[in-house]
């Protein structure tokens, strides 16, 4: 029957609140699978931030089906291998990506800005028939029926806007509004880490961060990872320590003089770069304990809304892009819709299982990245005999997941 038949069922509705990587993804899955969609966002203009980040074939292969590589090709790079150093400049392994993962997995590795993802996603969603934007609009209730539930609303000028629909979905980040208002607890556990991040452009970056690697340096009590993003046009920098944070908020200025003595005693090639970069930013590093549910009535969650993890297996925005394909797969299509409460409650079981599995993983990471004395010799000893395929093996169990199966 053809879509335009006055007889074919009017399509399901979606509230989704928040447009950020989750968020935008969701929308086109659920798109794809025939909902209509609404996207709410408190602020008044879409505006691309943050810092650079991974993403591994298991979100790759699922922006491949919304036919969205192409999109991406003077944006993202495609590092061939990670190469893993001590914070003295020894190189401990150097564990193959690139043409070895696409191979194996069937979709490329890539780093890249958030900045440019989040523009690519939103701009294919605005083009996207079926999908409109609600800007300006910060989410104050919540309120259910049997049949619909309603996102209640506050524009920036006060004016109160009520939103229907058949489902909401709470996209909106670590500080969820939506999950307060869903009856789930809404603090999130410091780890005791900081994480500074900067941007070096190309120029200005020394020659070896601008090679299309992976590169992580291991020392006692701190990390640093840097790699290539905007087609190469920049190095993303991050600077993980072991510290309490004790500012306001979770992000502040950093002061590129404490960093400084903070790698002190460092290889040369590694304080080099960080003094390369015009700035710094510190966020404080925060996850949750995994939950029983993220679901109530037409109500769920995704990305750090349900689950905010560390980022020391490099899976925060690869698995919100997971929890969207995996949401819209458990709600069916518009030919064979399934109920929501029972989408939902599927929804909940196969995906909390797999990122409370992927947030022990990042903390248990982070611990042995900042190891020192004979544990890290330990550790360095074991890097240097791993064959160069160990990284694939081991993480196979991420990399090769399809979150569009009913059963992940």
């Amino acid at each position: 029957m053809p879509d335009d038949d006055p007889a074919s069922p009017a399509p399901r509705h979606a509230l989704i609140v928040g447009a950020g990587i989750g968020g935008l993804a969701t929308a086109l899955f659920l798109v794809r699978a025939g909902w209509r969609v609404t996207i709410a966002e408190r602020e008044a203009t879409l505006h691309e931030a943050g810092a650079g980040l991974q993403l591994s074939p298991n979100a790759t292969r699922l922006l491949a089906r919304l036919g969205m590589m192409a999109d991406f090709t003077d944006l993202a790079v495609r590092p061939q291998e990670m190469v893993v150093r001590r914070h003295d400049g020894t190189v401990l392994s150097r564990p193959v990506l690139g043409k070895a993962a696409e191979q194996r997995f069937g979709a490329p590795f890539l780093v890249i800005h958030r900045g440019d993802l989040q523009n690519v996603l939103r701009q294919r969603a605005e083009k996207t028939s079926g999908i409109a934007f609600r800007l300006g609009h910060r989410i104050i209730d919540l309120r259910e029926t049997d049949d619909q539930v309603t996102g209640i609303f506050e524009t920036a000028s006060g004016v109160t806007v009520r939103i229907a629909a058949d489902l909401l979905v709470g996209a909106d980040g670590l500080w969820s509004r939506v999950r307060p208002l869903s009856g789930l607890p809404q603090p999130s556990q410091p780890q005791g880490k900081t994480a500074w991040r900067g941007l070096v452009p190309r120029e200005a970056a020394p020659i070896f961060a601008r090679e299309a690697k992976v590169n992580l340096w291991l020392g006692p009590n701190a990390h640093l990872v840097h790699y290539p993003v905007s087609g190469g046009e920049a190095v993303n920098v991050v600077a993980i320590i072991d510290e309490p944070w004790l500012e306001e908020g979770w992000n502040a200025p950093g002061d590129p003089d404490v960093l400084t003595r903070l790698f002190a005693r460092w290889d040369e090639d590694a304080r080099a770069l960080i003094a390369a970069s015009p700035g710094w930013n510190r966020w404080a590093l925060l996850d949750r304990a995994p939950e029983s549910r993220w679901s109530r009535g037409r109500v769920t969650l995704l990305g750090d809304a349900a689950h905010a993890m560390l980022p020391f297996l490099a899976q925060g925005a690869s698995q919100a892009i997971e929890d969207g394909a995996s949401l819209a797969a458990h709600l069916g299509t518009a030919g064979h819709p399934a109920p929501i409460a029972g989408a939902l409650a599927r929804y909940d079981r196969v995906r909390i299982a797999r990122t409370a599995r992927i947030q022990s993983g990042a903390r248990s990471q982070g611990r042995i990245y900042h190891l020192s004395g004979p544990l890290a010799l330990a550790r360095d000893t074991t890097l240097r005999l791993l064959p160069r395929d160990a990284a694939l093996n081991r993480y196979a169990w991420i990399y090769a997941h399809d979150a569009e199966s009913l059963t992940g």
